[in-house]
């Protein structure tokens, strides 16, 4: 069977537009996807910073009441009669109950003595849903407990933190064996002397279960101490290792936060996969916050998690909806298709001509374009649309170009960054092992760069930032690479540089041009460096072990006098002599 121009142009009318509108589904689909990965790590990263408000807050709620109860004139009453039972003492264990009443994370509410041994003086207790007074025989000695010595060196008003542990003191009734953190304030007299401590016991799951009340159900809270111990997790046999002899770590099951937990960053958003334990893949945030009062505590890392499977059903049902218009789409271009390929069958070959002659090379050719009629209009529209996707085309590939560049390159200094640097190095690497002819690695470092900031302002450091880099630059050869890892430190790979003595020359002639006067706005600036040496294959067999060793001569250079250089292999820094 023979098919005509209207058939064969209703076909490819059809096609285009049922193949046009599964692309642009499919864009959609893909870009919707990755843009709700994105949403879902700001909005854990957005209710992290909210939790950890409402930590910081409800610290500050806690150091409020401690503060209001050793203001109380019953507390020092009932510690001036020596823990001896009073109506003071009664109102006081009163006042104790009405807060942890309004309070049902508090454990226990203590009055403490200074005296020897420090006795409890009032104390009522959380006993599932009953509040206990302890009186009598039941009454303890804490005078040993760090919540106690350590917060009577405080002054007024000041607050001790325990460390966060679970809690082990006999007795306890709710709070025995739970998770628990002590805040402690003193109570000082009108002479500022202090004679006792008052101790608030907290529910740590119990106040994080309240903090975590208004999250959604599939969110994940985890908390850990400085040293990366899970205090809190989803799964509570991970949590409080340290307190069973065995250390159950955040870095450990997050490997992206090991700088987090090492004080080098104060957040991150990372991505997991599913793990032998069964965890589900995972979108993430983590952040560090220091703590402000005194303790064993110095800094807690809080994290939400959420399952990526979760963020990801919006997306699927977004999918589904997509594929339905696709569906309608294709079908009314299938009819559109049949309608307009009998109208303007005579007039096609050109337009399909041109089409295809564009679609292939953007070329274009000769439109009817004279025509009054709607393939005229529809010739002149395909023309506008040709040069408007030609210049979009141009300004998309200079972005490119733009975008991939800047990707690469330092934006002060223009030069290569730290990412296109390793790469080079990499592939330095290769190449050496390859030839068996190795080469040399200098790690720069400008000596007090600080000063120029301090005395004449950033825009000085700019500048000798830009005159090292500049100077980097032309004092290597082309197959050399010079790059600024951040700050004021610099690289240079010196390709197939093996011999020590061709380095150390090398590096004296950079040494004295990098020290040459630098002119900013009248001022003469003088700039000293330290620079580190390592070698291939004998100084490290992996990149960051040839960086590592380079960066560790320099600072032995540093910490020997400065104004020099030191290979990694020596016993003693190369002063400079220029």
């Amino acid at each position: 069977m023979k098919f005509g121009i209207t058939a064969r142009l209703a076909v490819v009318l059809a096609l285009m537009g049922m193949a046009v509108s599964g692309l642009t589904g499919f864009y959609a689909y893909s870009v919707s996807r990755d843009l709700l990965v994105q949403s879902a790590q700001g909005e854990l990263m957005t209710s992290t910073l909210v939790v950890a408000r409402r930590i910081s807050q409800t610290r500050q709620e806690l150091s409020r009441n401690l503060m209001l109860l050793a203001a109380q004139p019953e507390a020092l009453v009932a510690l001036k009669a020596q823990c001896a039972r009073s109506s003071s003492s009664a109102r006081l264990a009163l006042e104790f109950r009405e807060l942890m009443r309004v309070n049902p994370s508090y454990f226990q509410l203590r009055l403490i003595s200074a005296a020897e041994g420090g006795p409890e003086c009032v104390r009522v207790d959380r006993d599932t849903d009953a509040l206990l007074e302890i009186s009598g025989d039941d009454l303890q000695e804490k005078g040993h407990f760090m919540y106690v010595t350590e917060a009577l060196k405080l002054k007024a008003g000041q607050t001790y933190l325990s460390q966060i542990t679970i809690n082990h003191e006999r007795g306890a009734h709710a709070g025995q064996e739970k998770p628990t953190v002590i805040l402690s304030t003193p109570v000082v007299d009108a002479q500022d002397k202090t004679v006792g401590v008052i101790v608030i016991n907290v529910d740590l799951n119990g106040m994080f279960s309240l903090l975590a009340a208004d999250l959604p159900g599939d969110h994940r809270l985890y908390l850990s101490n400085h040293r990366g111990d899970f205090l809190i997790h989803p799964d509570t046999t991970r949590t409080f290792g340290f307190d069973r002899g065995q250390r159950v770590l955040l870095q450990d099951e997050f490997p992206q936060t090991a700088d987090v937990v090492a004080g080098k960053e104060k957040s991150v958003l990372l991505e997991t996969q599913a793990n032998a334990e069964g965890t589900p893949p995972l979108i993430a945030a983590f952040i560090a916050s220091k703590v402000v009062v005194p303790g064993m505590e110095e800094r807690l890392l809080l994290g939400l998690a959420q399952p990526r499977d979760v963020v990801l059903q919006q997306a699927d049902r977004l999918g589904l909806g997509v594929l339905q218009i696709v569906l309608v789409v294709s079908l009314a271009c299938v009819a559109l298709a049949l309608l307009v390929a009998r109208a303007i069958a005579r007039p096609i070959n050109a337009m399909n001509a041109a089409v295809q002659k564009f679609s292939n090379d953007t070329q274009e050719m000769a439109l009817p374009v004279d025509r009054q009629d709607e393939i005229g209009m529809l010739a002149r529209s395909f023309a506008r649309m040709q040069t408007v996707i030609r210049r979009q085309m141009h300004d998309l590939q200079d972005n490119q170009e733009e975008l991939e560049h800047l990707a690469q390159h330092d934006m002060l200094t223009d030069l290569p960054n730290r990412r296109m640097f390793m790469d080079r190095l990499d592939n330095a690497i290769a190449r050496a092992k390859r030839s068996e002819v190795g080469f040399a690695l200098l790690f720069v470092d400008v000596d007090r760069f600080k000063s120029f900031n301090d005395r004449y302002g950033h825009a000085a450091g700019d500048a000798v930032l830009k005159a090292v880099a500049d100077r980097l630059r032309h004092g290597i050869r082309a197959v050399d690479t010079a790059a600024r890892l951040g700050g004021d430190e610099f690289v240079l790979l010196l390709d197939q540089f093996v011999h020590r003595d061709q380095i150390a020359g090398f590096t004296e002639k950079l040494l004295a041009l990098l020290k040459a006067p630098i002119d900013f706005q009248g001022q003469t600036l003088q700039a000293e460096f330290s620079i580190g040496i390592s070698q291939f294959p004998d100084d490290g067999s992996t990149a960051e072990d040839i960086v590592a060793n380079a960066d560790r001569a320099m600072y032995r250079t540093k910490t020997s006098g400065r104004n020099g250089y030191r290979f990694t292999s020596d016993d003693t820094t190369q002063s400079s002599l220029l």
